[in-house]
This record gives structure tokens, C-alpha cells and sequence, in this order.
């Protein structure tokens, strides 16, 4: 019963995408028809004389007219209206042909006449997209209309017999082509519906698969056994059980000593009352900077498990590097001032970066960060944007270059590892914990570009961030 229902439902779908594909080029037809008849009908008028003929396209002719009038002052309502209209064309048309076929009986236009009708029946069989009832009536009764007509008024000769013999084995092989056409059709358009259904399958299973691997994931922290038999079955899980290493290591040291280290500066403003100003002061602006670092330790963590998570909609525009880079570096040069580093900004008024915004400033923000904490005092940090072509194509290139403490290869090879620590305490002792580079390489994968780094011990880092144009 349920496989009836579908099968005809799909039957009315396939009629209504018939309709469709039929009205999608009906105006561009239509011109067309109506340019070739009124040819003809000039032809038959002024050349050949011949008024009967003439007066044989008018049917058509105006059917064309009326179509072409509608379907422009109504190109989505009246689609069923419009195809009756194209279906009385379809007859109109083989009536006109079979009408100058009896015109031109008795006289050497007879096959030429023919031709052009056996023509017409095989343009129809190419075009005409019905059901077999439909079709069968746009064949037969022309033809049967023809047929009694020759009987009664034409009463063709021997040899005109001969000649008019070719339409009826046309027309019944033009009548097959179209079937086998619309055969085909409803073949290739059930195989289209079926993989539209197992493509929704897949889909759906594919849902229930993230939401299966994201509850596994929680129950891996409270069971190892069950974390590795995940692994063995979903190599996805691989990079995610990383991830989660990787987050609970931060939040186990990099976290845990800023907050140890308020609690325990707190413990000792509230218990020793004979502390001076001095020191006072000096342990409120430690629980301040480590309060800062936590803050900024949380934000990246925050941004980066979104990221994990396919959370952060990816929106790309055209934007102003100097503007994005410049909102930035108002608060970063805060930062800077306190070691006396200068941090100049170098990229062009007018350059302008393929990217979202969100991401394209976060990267920033790290990496001149970054740069200040492997910096010594009084030294120098400056962004610069180019045009480069690289291995991806045309990129934006936004430089962020420092002339701090530099790293070894090993270090540069390491950074962008998930599952390798490769950071080092700043030139102030500040805390590091590679998360913000990890951000960074994310959002810049997402873009479909590369982060290029080159460095040297004592000689500094220069972090390349190419952007594609297009």
C-alpha cells in the first residue's frame, strides 16, 4: 500500500517537473515558432501565391501569439492553462502540415508538403514531454482528421499514394520516440528521487553520528576503555581526543597557577593586617595581571573549542586591513608600553583583505600579543601587508614581524602541532600556552589560506598570514 502511495506520488511529481521543463524555455520557443510561420505565411501570400496555405498557418499562428502572451504577462501562474494551450499547438501545428499536404495534392508540391510535415512530427516527438493518453491524442487524431479528409475531398492518385504512404510509418516511429524519451524521463528522474532520498538517509545518519561521537566524547574523561574503543572506530575522533588533551592540560597547569596564585595573594591581603601601602599595592596589581591572563586564557579557550566544534559561522567580506589591524593594536600598544616596545603598524591605508572580520582581527590580536610577550623591552614589533602569489593562488599577505627572543626549527616545526607543547615563559616570565597560534592556524585554514613562520634564536620571528584573494 505505502509503495502504491509513493509510486504515485512520485508519478504527480514527475508530471508537475514535465510541466516545468516544458514552460522553462516557452517564450524563447514561442518567438521562434511565430518568426518560422510568419516566414512561411509571407511566402504562401506573396511569393508562391498560394492563399490557402497561407490561410492554413493562422491557427498556429495565433496559438503561438496567444501562448507567448501569456506566458510573458504570466511567467509562474497558469502553468496547466498554458500547457493545454502548447498541447492544442502541438495538434495545430501537424493539422497545418496535413492541411497544406491536401492543398498541394495533385500538384509537385505534394512532396515537399510531406516532408515538411514528417519534419513537424519529428520536431513534436523530440519536444512533446506527456503522458501516454495525451500523447497518443496529439498523433492520432491529426492523423485521423488527415486521413478521412484524403478519403473524401483528396482522393490522391497511385503515385500520390506512394508519396503521402511515408507520413504514417513517421508518425508511428515518431510516436515510439517520444515514449521511449518519456520512458527514459521517469527512469532518470526515480533514480534522482531515490538518491535525493538516500542522500536525506545519509544526512540523517550522518546527524546522528556527530551526536553519537560528541556524548562518546563526554563519557571518554570518566572511561579510558571507552575512549579507546572510540578510537578504533572513528578515526575522526583521533584529532578530537588531542583537542581534549590538549584543553584539559591548559586548564590543569595554565589555568590552575593564575587562579593559585590570587587565591593565595588574597589569603595574605585578608590575614596580614601589618602590610604597607606599598605592598599592598604591589599585590593588587599581581591578582590584576593574573586576573588579565586568566581572562585572556578563557577567551581563547572559549574561542577555540567554537572553533572545534564548527560553532563560529565563517562569514568573508572585503575589508580595510589598516582599519581591522588599527582597532587591534589601540589596546595591544597598552600592553606594549609597559615594556617599551613599539609596535608600528606599516599596512596601507587602502589594502584591502578577503576575510571575515571576527577571525581576521582575533588572528591579529594574537600575534602582535604574542610578539610583545617574546619581546624584550625597548624593542620593536611592525605589520606590513603585500600582494603575494603563492601556491594557493593570488593571497593578501599581513606580516606581524618582532625582533624578540626567536625560536629553533625544532620550536617553529612544533608550534602548529595540537599534541605538542612547544611554548616558553615571555621575556617577563608571562605565562604561555600555544593556544592562541592553534586559533590562529584554525581561522586561517578556514579561509583556505597558510601561516608561514620564520625565526631565529636572538634574532626574532616574522608570522606571514596569506589570506586568498578570491
Amino acid at each position: 500500500m505505502k509503495n502504491r502511495i509513493y509510486t504515485t506520488n512520485l508519478k504527480a511529481r514527475f508530471q508537475d517537473y514535465l510541466v516545468q521543463i516544458s514552460l522553462k524555455n516557452l517564450t524563447l520557443i514561442m518567438g521562434l515558432t511565430i518568426a518560422v510561420l510568419c516566414f512561411y505565411l509571407y511566402s504562401d501570400w506573396f511569393i508562391r501565391m498560394n492563399q490557402w496555405a497561407a490561410v492554413a498557418r493562422l491557427v498556429p499562428l495565433l496559438l503561438s501569439l496567444v501562448l507567448l502572451v501569456v506566458n510573458v504577462s504570466f511567467p509562474i501562474r497558469y502553468a496547466r492553462f498554458k500547457m493545454g494551450l502548447y498541447l492544442g499547438l502541438y495538434m495545430a501545428v501537424q493539422m497545418m502540415m496535413y492541411a497544406i499536404c491536401l492543398i498541394h495534392l495533385h500538384t509537385d508540391a505534394l512532396a515537399p508538403s510531406v516532408s515538411g510535415a514528417l519534419l513537424v512530427v519529428f520536431l513534436v516527438s523530440l519536444d512533446a514531454k506527456l503522458k501516454f493518453n495525451l500523447s497518443l491524442a496529439i498523433y492520432a487524431l491529426p492523423l485521423l482528421v488527415f486521413g478521412i479528409l484524403l478519403f473524401v475531398v483528396g482522393r490522391p492518385s497511385p503515385s500520390e499514394w506512394v508519396v503521402l504512404a511515408d507520413i504514417l510509418p513517421i508518425v508511428m516511429i515518431g510516436f515510439v520516440i517520444n515514449r521511449i524519451q518519456y520512458s527514459l524521463r521517469f527512469r532518470l528522474f526515480v533514480a534522482n528521487a531515490l538518491l535525493k532520498q538516500e542522500q536525506e538517509k545519509t544526512r540523517s545518519l550522518y546527524a546522528e553520528t556527530l551526536r553519537i561521537n560528541k556524548r562518546l566524547e563526554q563519557k571518554a574523561i570518566e572511561a579510558h576503555q571507552i575512549k579507546e574503543e572510540i578510537e578504533l572506530k572513528n578515526r575522526e575522533l583521533n584529532k578530537s581526543n588531542a583537542t581534549k588533551d590538549r584543553f584539559l592540560g591548559i586548564i590543569a597547569h595554565d589555568l590552575r597557577n593564575p587562579i593559585g596564585s590570587i587565591w593565595g595573594l588574597s589569603d595574605l591581603l585578608v590575614a596580614d593586617r601589618n602590610l604597607n601601602h606599598e605592598q599592598r599595592r604591589k599585590c593588587v596589581e599581581t591578582i590584576n595581571e593574573c586576573v588579565k591572563h586568566t581572562h585572556g586564557l578563557l577567551d581563547n579557550l572559549l574561542t577555540w573549542a567554537r572553533a572545534q566544534n564548527k560553532a563560529i559561522v565563517y562569514m568573508p567580506a572585503w575589508h580595510l586591513a589598516y582599519e581591522c589591524v588599527e582597532g587591534e593594536l589601540m589596546v595591544l600598544r597598552q600592553m606594549a608600553r609597559k615594556k617599551q616596545i613599539v609596535v608600528e603598524n606599516h599596512v596601507p591605508y587602502d589594502f584591502r583583505v578577503f576575510a571575515d572580520r571576527n577571525m581576521f582581527e582575533t588572528i591579529i590580536r594574537n600575534l602582535v600579543a604574542n610578539a610583545i610577550k617574546y619581546t624584550h623591552a625597548n624593542g620593536k614589533i611592525e605589520l606590513t601587508a603585500r600582494n603575494v602569489i603563492h601556491e594557493c593562488g593570488e593571497c593578501a599577505e599581513i606580516a606581524v614581524t618582532d625582533n624578540g627572543i626567536g625560536m629553533a626549527h625544532e620550536t617553529v616545526v612544533a608550534l602548529f602541532k595540537i599534541a605538542h607543547n612547544a611554548t616558553v615563559k615571555g621575556t617577563a616570565n608571562e605565562q604561555g600556552t600555544g593556544l592562541g597560534l592553534l586559533l590562529c592556524k584554525e581561522f586561517i585554514d578556514m579561509h583556505g589560506g597558510v601561516i608561514l613562520v620564520d625565526s631565529k634564536p636572538k634574532k626574532g620571528s616574522a608570522f606571514r598570514c596569506l589570506f586568498p584573494m578570491n
